[in-house]
């Protein structure tokens, strides 16, 4: 099967609203079409169209739009050829191999991963060997389904148990030594296991693929630990297939349960995502002990807007929730503190192995992260000493800062002005002036004070481009309503002189339109469903009506909106009323243009042209 018949039979086996389905709440919005909040940009009020009939999707908000294969791009970050082998491996589809280096590194490595994440789980499970393994992760509460889900395994305490294992079965080591998993003997030839007397969990992108390892020390059968171990937790290196600014452990675990709850938890470590799923949450990733990233953050909203992330009750948790909610808040989200009692420990990992209701009451009772910390500020202080109250003013004015929504922050500034016991009018000001001078502000502070997000750049359309007009927006409605009644295409495509349209890309998309449509066709249901997806294969090798997609898209999902809301009488004569708009924007255009001209003609004393231009400005009415 060549590449083009792969993606084509593909398309033809996959929903686009099953598919969407499983990452958004999609609400009906008419016969076959969705809406939902979108996941690439921040808004409240729906603005993210599916069409089932004509397998697109589209956002009225910030511009993208496309098929399944854009989706999956969009969604999971990836490129062309991955969405292409994901979609594949779910319609049951064998995609022929890409010849892109990277791409093939990436997919040599998942191999080799998942090859020793498979000698990982059988050593912990048989080997005599891993008995001090065994009673670690028995002793963790860590039953046989909870192992099998996170993969867990055990390396040995050997120098080559695994690269053994890898010439056996006719892996190249030296290929193998670039995902990390070994490396060169010191002396001699040949290469030594890297991870070595580890409890070892694979590292799995969000389609469950394996690229990488975390490898936990484990004390030795004697109780002690080699001198020369290497540090309490050890991950694999960057490589082609992990980038650990870009992952999110448990996130391919945690997907459906995001959907379901409509939040996401993060925290810290992998261990506290696994003591998660032991207490029954499951929607939950760790950032795998790194810095928070953006790139991690623009992909958890994504699949949500609601962001609860794991907290002490000491200032370390209080300086951590301000460096989250500095880089979280342009993103969005509605961000919430869990809070672990006192005596629970000091992540999710210690308070599930006490007791996973400690873990499960923090979830259920986050509160929003600013009345976290409104009582990290005043933690310790004195309000009737002048300094500590400038100095807690001070933190929670930094902290009012990091809000956008004008009615938020005036709800926090009144919580504010009550704990401190100052004048609310005064609290205010006080915020306003570090506004517009945040040097102002006291002290130092551990995070960068940041103004409103900017709003996603919305892709170009003929909003932007056409300086919209009343014929603009007929056009659109009238190519939007026969894209979605195509027995209409006749008698309205027949009364469109193309000379007498609005410039722009409008235009230009009807006279790319007329030539494509074979008017009858498109009378079965069936044959519409395959259109969309053989005009955009079609017109994406031709870059000058590639650039016309969006609008394409926009449009029929536009007209498929419109007409789900009303009968097709009702429909019929907007479209009529459309074409009546267009009419007389032509005859306007044309009466000052005439205007123009016969004033032209008297100021040169041209009799005969006067006549001539009246005589048509008369047939014009």
């Amino acid at each position: 099967m060549s590449l083009m018949d792969a993606k084509e039979e593909i398309r033809r086996r996959i929903d686009i609203a099953d598919l969407i389905g499983e990452s958004l709440d999609l609400k009906p919005s008419g016969s076959g079409s969705f809406k939902a909040v979108c996941p690439f940009h921040a808004e409240k009020t729906p603005s993210f169209h599916v069409s089932r009939e004509k397998q697109i999707w589209h956002c009225f908000g910030c511009g993208e739009g496309g098929d399944c294969f854009s989706f999956v791009m969009k969604m999971e970050g990836v490129e062309f050829s991955e969405a292409l082998r994901l979609l594949g491996k779910r319609a049951g589809v064998e995609v022929p191999r890409f010849s892109s280096i990277e791409t093939n590194e990436r997919d040599r490595f998942v191999r080799i991963n998942t090859f020793a994440a498979a000698c990982y789980q059988k050593i912990l499970q048989t080997l005599p060997s891993a008995a001090v393994a065994r009673a670690y992760v028995q002793k963790r509460g860590m039953d046989a389904d909870l192992q099998e889900t996170f993969g867990i395994g055990f390396a040995p305490d050997a120098w080559d148990t695994l690269a053994r294992l890898f010439e056996r079965k006719g892996f190249s080591l030296l290929e193998a030594e670039h995902t990390g998993l070994f490396l060169r003997r010191k002396s001699g030839s040949g290469f030594i296991d890297r991870f070595r007397n580890r409890l070892m969990i694979p590292l799995r992108d969000p389609h469950g693929s394996v690229v990488g390892f975390a490898g936990r020390l484990l004390p030795r059968s004697d109780g002690s630990t080699a001198e020369d171990a290497g540090p309490k937790y050890l991950n694999s290196p960057e490589t082609a297939a992990y980038r650990k600014g870009e992952f999110l452990f448990g996130l391919d675990l945690a997907k459906a349960a995001i959907k379901t709850e409509k939040s996401v938890i993060l925290v810290e470590g992998n261990l506290d995502v696994v003591a998660s799923h032991k207490a029954g949450v499951r929607n939950v990733v760790a950032s795998s002990g790194t810095a928070l990233t953006e790139r991690q953050l623009s992909l958890l909203r994504r699949y949500t807007d609601t962001l609860i992330f794991a907290l002490d009750r000491d200032a370390a948790g209080g300086a951590a929730a301000r460096r989250v909610a500095a880089l979280a808040h342009p993103f969005g989200f509605q961000l919430k503190a869990a809070v672990l009692p006192p005596g629970a420990g000091k992540d999710p990992d210690e308070a599930v192995q006490k007791d996973p209701e400690l873990w499960r009451q923090a979830v259920s009772g986050a509160v929003p992260v600013m009345q976290y910390l409104m009582v990290q500020a005043l933690e310790g202080k004195d309000l009737a000493r002048v300094e500590d109250k400038r100095a807690a003013a001070s933190l929670l004015i930094t902290d009012l800062l990091l809000l956008d929504s004008e009615v938020e922050r005036d709800h926090w500034i009144q919580r504010a002005a009550d704990l401190l016991g100052a004048d609310r009018a005064a609290l205010r000001a006080d915020v306003e002036k570090a506004r517009k001078a945040p040097h102002l502000l006291g002290g130092k502070t551990d995070q960068k004070v940041r103004g409103p997000a900017a709003p996603p750049a919305a892709a170009a359309t003929t909003i932007d481009s056409e300086r919209r007009t009343r014929a603009h927006v007929a056009l659109e409605a009238v190519l939007a309503l026969c894209l979605h009644r195509p027995e209409w295409q006749t008698e309205a495509f027949v009364r469109l002189d193309p000379a007498r349209l609005p410039e722009g890309e409008s235009r230009e998309l009807y006279t790319s339109l007329v030539p494509e449509y074979a008017f009858s066709r498109f009378s079965l249901s069936t044959e519409q469903e395959t259109y969309f997806g053989w005009m955009s294969g079609k017109w994406k090798e031709d870059p000058a009506r590639a650039r016309l997609l969006p609008l394409l898209r926009r449009l029929a999902l536009q007209g498929e909106t419109v007409a789900a809301g009303m009968p097709d009488p009702e429909a019929h004569r907007q479209l009529e009323a459309h074409l009546v708009v267009l009419d007389q924007a032509f005859l306007e255009t044309e009466r000052k243009h005439l205007e123009t001209e016969i004033r032209r003609a008297e100021a040169k004393g041209d009799q005969d042209a006067v006549q001539a231009l009246l005589a048509a400005y008369a047939s014009l009415r």
